[in-house]
């Protein structure tokens, strides 16, 4: 075999001293930032409606089944390595691409388009679930808790609920039972709150569960 006569040939010295510095070798998460910053060896890309991201299949399709099975069953979109993803908000998938690299993303999105951090949580979270990349899906999660937990008397917690209800389904609780939660906590002070009491009225399901909440720390 090819690899046995490869391991019997003197190595160069340079090379083994490259092997065996810590500094070079073992840190996959910091080649991983570097690769997509200089998009070295990229071999697919994302498009959103402003920008291009080149990316590398290996990185994005192993933490996205979504993406995963476009590639496997060569659908359109997979045959020139180039995906559209114009329709999805592009701050939302400009904060999956830089996840998927191992950046942490900013709350408020980019300077381009910015939303309130409650609301951008929100759609990361869609995007998250759209393309079923579970860990970011998590992590937005847990970032539109802490926030929803200190602003939920902000103008922007009402149009949350609206929003959280409006874009997942009904079997999917994470932000759904966040949100019943805190308005469970602060029912009385919230009620003082106009955009409130319509949310109360209007979207369908939060009020049921609200209701529903109350019955079982009551009982």
């Amino acid at each position: 075999m090819a690899s046995g006569s490869a391991s019997s040939e003197p190595k160069d010295a340079s090379l083994c001293q490259e092997e065996g510095s810590s500094q070079e070798v073992g840190d996959l998460s910091a080649s991983i930032k570097k690769f997509f910053i200089s998009s070295d060896f990229s071999d697919m890309t994302i498009c959103t409606a402003d920008q291009e991201f080149k990316v590398h299949r290996l990185i994005v399709c192993g933490q996205s089944a979504y993406f995963s099975r476009l590639f496997k069953a060569n659908w359109t979109e997979s045959v020139d390595n180039k995906i559209q993803l114009k329709s999805d908000d592009p701050r939302a998938v400009e904060a999956m691409v830089h996840f998927m690299y191992g950046f942490e993303y900013d709350s408020s999105g980019s300077d381009l388009g910015r939303v309130s951090p409650m609301l951008f949580n929100i759609n990361v979270y869609q995007v998250a679930d759209k393309f079923e990349v579970p860990q970011l899906k998590q992590k937005a999660k847990d970032k539109f808790e802490t926030i929803a937990r200190t602003c939920w008397e902000m103008d922007d917690y009402p149009i949350a609920i609206s929003e959280a209800y409006q874009r997942t389904h009904k079997g999917d609780r994470g932000l759904r039972d966040i949100l019943v939660s805190i308005s469970h906590e602060h029912l009385e002070k919230l009620l003082e709150n106009e955009d409130f009491r319509t949310v109360l009225e209007e979207v369908l399901g939060f009020a049921a569960d609200l209701m529903s909440k109350m019955f079982v720390t009551t009982k």
